[in-house]
C-alpha cells in the first residue's frame, strides 16, 4: 500500500510545479528552501485521502464528472486503432460530462485517468526525457464511442460515452484486472496571469477494475466424412 501511495503522489506532482511562485521574492526563497530540504510538498496527497474506485459511480474530478463503466482488451477498435503483432489496445469505456459552463480540452480529460502498474503500457515522453516505470500512465487518447472521432473538446451540458485507450506491448501478458487512478483538479487563480484555471492535479480515486479479454475466435465446425 505504501508503494502505491507513493505512485499516487508522484502522479500529482507531474504537471503544476511551474505554477508555484517560488522565485523573485523573499517568501518564495523560503518556500524553495523548505522544498529542497524536504520539509513539505504542497501537492502531496496522502494515500488515505484517495477514495476507492466504484464501477458505475460518478466521480467529480473538478472540470469533469467521470463514470467508469468497463474495460476490455481489443485487437482493434473500429475507427480508432488497429491492432497488430506488436501491440494490443486496452479500452476503458466511461461516461463523461463537463461540470462548468465553458468548453474543456480533451487532453485534460485524457490526463485525468491513468493506468497504474500494468506491464507493457509505456508512458509517452518528450524527446530526451526518460519515463519513470513506477508512475501511472495517462490515457493516450479519448474517442467518442458513437462515431469513433477523437474527443478534442468537451462541451458543457453534453454527456459523452467515450473510450479511453492505451496501447500495450503484445509481448506482455493480457491483464485480468487493472488499477485505475482518477485525477482531480482545483479551480483557482493562476499565479502566472491571474486567470481562473483548473490546477493542482491530485489523485482522488483509485482502484482495480476487471479487464475483459478478447473473445475467443469461434472454431470452424469439423468436416464430416462422406
Amino acid at each position: 500500500m505504501a508503494e502505491s501511495g507513493g505512485r499516487l503522489r508522484r502522479l500529482g506532482l507531474g504537471a503544476s510545479r511551474q505554477h508555484l511562485p517560488l522565485a523573485g521574492s523573499a517568501a518564495g526563497a523560503v518556500v524553495l528552501a523548505v522544498l529542497v530540504a524536504g520539509g513539505f510538498d504542497p501537492l502531496e496527497k496522502p494515500a488515505a485521502d484517495v477514495a476507492p474506485l466504484v464501477v458505475g459511480e460518478a466521480v467529480d474530478l473538478g472540470p469533469f464528472t467521470v463514470t467508469v463503466e468497463r474495460m476490455r482488451v481489443v485487437d482493434e477498435l473500429p475507427g480508432v486503432s488497429e491492432g497488430d503483432d506488436d501491440t494490443r489496445v486496452l479500452a476503458l469505456v466511461a461516461t463523461v460530462t463537463a461540470t462548468g459552463t465553458t468548453t474543456e480540452y480533451g487532453a485534460m480529460l485524457s490526463e485525468s485517468v491513468a493506468l497504474d502498474g500494468v506491464p507493457g503500457v509505456p508512458a509517452e515522453v518528450l524527446p530526451g526525457d526518460t519515463a519513470d516505470p513506477d508512475e501511472p500512465v495517462p490515457a493516450g487518447d479519448v474517442y467518442v464511442m458513437a462515431d469513433g472521432t477523437r474527443l478534442d473538446a468537451v462541451q458543457p451540458g453534453l454527456e459523452y460515452e467515450v473510450a479511453m485507450v492505451w496501447e500495450q506491448d503484445a509481448r506482455a501478458a493480457v491483464p485480468s484486472e487493472a488499477r485505475l487512478v482518477l485525477v482531480g483538479r482545483t479551480l483557482r487563480q493562476s499565479s502566472i496571469d491571474r486567470s481562473q484555471e483548473w490546477l493542482d492535479p491530485l489523485p482522488v480515486v483509485a482502484g482495480d477494475i476487471d479487464v475483459t479479454a478478447p473473445s475467443a475466435e469461434p472454431s470452424e465446425p469439423a468436416e464430416e466424412d462422406s
